[in-house]
């Protein structure tokens, strides 16, 4: 049995649980029945004493917490007391304190407890300190969903750790792409920001986005995966929305197109994410909507590049649900199943 809890219940947190009851048939060829021993969200939770049923799993997927029928008051050390194999955190981000939300991942950590999760904020803030802690107490920590989630990016920098990287460089924010798109084609940046909190490509508040946030964390990330130590505290950030909107359109004017950029250079040890021109017909400059690229040269002067989707919520969980597996399998191979 694999006793799992469940730490936000957002649309990624939603489509995780109907991801989980769709193929945990998966988990039980592994010998790992899943069990959901409770859900966490902001204003309490579910729990039992013992697994939670298909029929409130399918609630929880369906309505998030609170559409469920058994909420009550509870925290995240109720949730560690069942004893939970794994924590499948998807929650949001909380870059500029980094609370509570580093908080529990150390909490999660110390109690060996793995986890799985799509929020970049521990691992932006604190990777060397939550990846040592985790190996220390052999606790995993899978956190694929956290670069361009859709699509692999984190397995194949990994797969590369035996080369030397040169830089890496990416655009890793769609929203980012859809507004600059929308200015583009005579858009007031105002507008195009409404636009796309209206249409549910921005968060309520697309300041992480606009603000160049979101592509720090996963620059850093990134940058951790392949021996450059550094935290978003660390990065040079520039936000987009300084930016003139005129120039924006004379860019195009000019063959070439603004993009939010992220750049790592292993080299120098610096990572930033600014507006950039890049060619209107190369790699970054064509990448758009849902799209993130990458760009990844090597010492030997070959180069790599990687383009796909980040999400939506659905794919996010796919991902999410992988690494679960993941994790699964490297305990049977250390012979804890």
């Amino acid at each position: 049995m694999l006793r799992i809890a469940l730490i936000g219940l957002g649309n990624v947190g939603k489509a995780f649980v109907k991801v989980l009851l769709a193929k945990a048939g998966e988990l039980a060829k592994l010998g790992y029945e899943p069990c959901v021993v409770g859900a966490l969200a902001s204003r309490g939770g579910v729990m039992g004493d013992g697994c939670l049923s298909n029929k409130l799993l399918a609630e929880l997927a369906d309505k998030g917490l609170y559409g469920a029928t058994e909420v009550r008051s509870i925290e995240l050390g109720d949730l560690i007391s069942l004893n939970p194999d794994v924590a499948v955190v998807a929650i949001p981000p909380s870059y500029r304190t980094g609370e509570p939300n580093l908080s529990m991942y150390r909490e999660l950590v110390r109690n060996r407890i793995s986890v799985v999760t799509a929020d970049k904020t521990g691992l932006a803030l604190a990777y060397q300190e939550l990846v040592g802690e985790a190996r220390a107490r052999g606790v995993y920590l899978g956190f694929t969903a956290t670069v361009m989630a859709g699509t692999p990016a984190l397995p194949l920098l990994r797969g590369l750790r035996g080369r030397s990287i040169d830089s890496i460089t990416g655009v890793l924010n769609a929203t980012s792409n859809y507004v600059l798109t929308l200015v583009e084609g005579g858009l007031p940046m105002i507008d195009a920001v409404k636009r796309a909190v209206e249409e549910k490509i921005a968060e309520p508040d697309p300041s992480i986005d606009l603000g160049g946030l979101d592509a720090a964390a996963k620059a850093v990330i990134m940058a951790n995966t392949v021996g450059l130590p550094v935290s978003l505290r660390n990065v040079e950030v520039q936000s987009l929305l300084n930016l003139n909107e005129a120039y924006i359109r004379d860019a195009v004017r000019r063959g070439v197109r603004v993009k939010q950029v992220a750049s790592i250079d292993l080299a120098k040890g610096r990572v930033s994410v600014k507006p950039m021109e890049v060619p209107a017909g190369g790699v970054l400059g064509s990448v758009s909507g849902n799209y993130n690229t990458l760009i990844i040269r090597l010492r030997d002067g070959n180069e790599i590049t990687l383009i796909g989707p980040t999400g939506p919520a659905g794919a996010t969980a796919e991902v999410m649900f992988s690494d679960l597996l993941e994790y699964v399998e490297l305990r049977l191979m250390m012979g804890k199943g």
